[in-house]
């Protein structure tokens, strides 16, 4: 019996322990881990539920995990780390699930006081494995210890990114990179606050903040109003002292004869900034408000925007940038192009364009981008590649992934949303100048809609897919599921966690699962963690 003990430990321990330090597991938030060895196409149909526990509130984004974390003398645990709606960070014991420790910053923003704000972004472990990052309601990015959680102050922590933070918010996720410079930088993503009755309405812009990690020295680029320079607005005040701190004036436009406010280029893609080893590049993807770049403005909405992923010193505008000559209709009609992050596409064979990327957005559109061009220089329009609609319809929110099939090296882009998850090929188009184009109907192409869950009004609903050891997961409507990114055939499906509310599919919202060292760990909208392994 010891002998079978010993041998059933030995399958099913992964050979490498992994660290999960990011949203999409890496800098580019490819949602692909290269290190899982436990779990396979071979026994993913054999997970079960280890456990599943109630989180002290709603976490929103997706955890991070650290191995080996020396939380007391001669106690090293796995540990996972949750940013929760309400700002906390906590982290617990991967193995159990049991509360190691919470942080709650003590802000002066009466939105976190009383409760009508929240966060749904998602946390980030420095490269060094020392320090755990997470955004808070008062406007800040706060620096943890990660085995005690004390909190690491001076040398600018914690860090700023909104001054006004009760109309404004942080929905991406944090995310770092370790740039060309060989220096790590933390990038923090500011959109509108979705808590608001009519966020268009209200005084807020995008801006990526740039932290250094060595340093603690910030640059802020200002989607809206990037002729200022790195600053933090502050509320428009229609009678401004003398002394008047940096403003951005709301913008609006006209739309048959209604004057209009617009949103203000908010990234609040889920994914944040995304880093691009190929040019040391960071993308954002904004998402409605005015663009007038093209026109000697400094408005830079529904666009994707590359900086420096050093971003050292202030710019007032992009390196380049992407922005589809369909934005003003884009605007109008709440098509944010940045309703997902920009995703690195490898090129297929073939192709005479080999730097590529894929931004699809809330209008349901994927967009392949010629990196190197764009759309010509930083405030042009138009250039894209390839226009073509996400398979099963309807608007994206989550982050989509390429996945390249090691068998027949067919390039597939893997979207879900709440018409289910798909898969689409990337080839070269011979007829028009041997560009990248995607593959209209046939196989290698499917769409997976889900399973049936009793009770629910559609089977469908779709977190952001992650990659693993050959085996494709996501979360939504039809609980989690495992799938054969070749077919889309469901290889397991777990829906004991049941519907969230009769008739819905809201048992998951923006909520997003990590797969590391042979588990699954899937929090969802009701506040709580499930774990699955072997």
């Amino acid at each position: 019996m010891r002998a079978f003990a010993l041998l059933v430990a030995a399958v099913a321990a992964p050979a490498v322990a992994a660290d999960w330090l990011q949203f999409g597991f890496d800098a580019s938030h490819s949602g692909t881990n290269p290190s899982e060895t436990a779990l396979s196409p071979a026994n993913v149909s054999q997970l079960r539920l280890l456990y599943s526990v109630a989180l002290p509130a709603k976490a929103e984004g997706a955890p991070v995990l650290l191995t080996k974390v020396g939380v007391a003398k001669k106690s090293k645990k796995d540990v996972l780390y949750l940013t929760l709606r309400n700002g906390t960070l906590i982290a617990l014991d991967a193995a159990t699930g049991q509360q190691l420790w919470s942080q709650y910053p003590a802000g002066s923003n009466p939105c976190a006081a009383n409760g009508g704000c929240f966060t749904t972004s998602s946390p980030a472990i420095d490269p060094g494995r020392q320090y755990v990052y997470s955004y808070a309601l008062d406007g800040y990015v706060h620096k943890y210890r990660v085995a005690d959680g004390g909190e690491v102050t001076g040398r600018g922590w914690p860090e700023l990114v909104s001054a006004k933070p009760d109309i404004e918010a942080e929905s991406a996720a944090l995310g770092f990179a370790t740039a060309g410079d060989r220096k790590t930088y933390l990038y923090a993503t500011i959109s509108s606050a979705p808590w608001l009755p009519d966020f268009g309405g209200y005084d807020y812009q995008g801006h990526v903040t740039a932290i250094s990690l060595a340093t603690g020295k910030q640059i802020t680029f200002n989607v809206t109003c990037s002729d200022q320079g790195s600053v933090h607005f502050v509320k428009n005040d229609p009678n401004p002292p003398v002394s008047a701190k940096p403003d951005c004036a709301k913008q609006s436009f006209t739309n048959n004869g209604q004057t209009l406010s617009t949103g203000d280029g908010g990234i609040w893609g889920r994914g944040g900034a995304v880093y691009d080893p190929v040019n040391d590049r960071i993308y954002v993807s904004t998402g409605n408000g005015l663009f007038d770049a093209n026109n000697g403005g400094h408005n830079w909405s529904d666009s994707v925007l590359a900086l420096p992923a050093a971003l050292t010193s202030a710019r007032t505008a992009p390196l380049n940038s992407y922005t589809p000559v369909e934005y003003q209709s884009m605007m109008y009609y709440n098509n944010d192009l940045g309703s997902t992050s920009m995703v690195l596409v490898p090129a297929p064979a073939g192709s005479s364009r080999t730097h590529i990327g894929m931004q699809v957005g809330k209008d349901s559109y994927m967009r392949l981008i010629d990196l190197g061009i764009m759309s010509g220089a930083a405030g042009g329009t138009g250039g894209d590649l390839f226009v073509g609609g996400v398979p099963q319809g309807n608007e994206v929110k989550t982050q989509p992934l390429v996945w390249t099939n090691p068998a027949t090296h067919a390039i597939m882009l893997i979207v879900a949303n709440n018409f289910g998850i798909s898969a689409t090929q990337v080839i070269t188009d011979p007829a028009n100048g041997n560009l990248p184009a995607l593959r209209g109907s046939g196989p290698p192409n499917w769409i997976n809609p889900g399973v049936a869950v009793a009770g629910s009004a559609t089977s469908t609903g779709g977190s952001s897919p992650v990659i693993a050891n050959g085996v494709l997961y996501y979360t939504g409507g039809s609980g989690v599921l495992a799938l054969d990114p070749v077919s889309g055939a469901t290889l397991w499906n777990d829906t004991s966690m049941g519907v969230a509310d009769a008739g819905t599919t809201t048992r998951f919202h923006k909520q997003s699962l990590i797969v590391v060292n042979g588990r699954v760990y899937a929090p969802d909208n009701q506040g709580n963690l499930w774990v699955y392994g072997l």
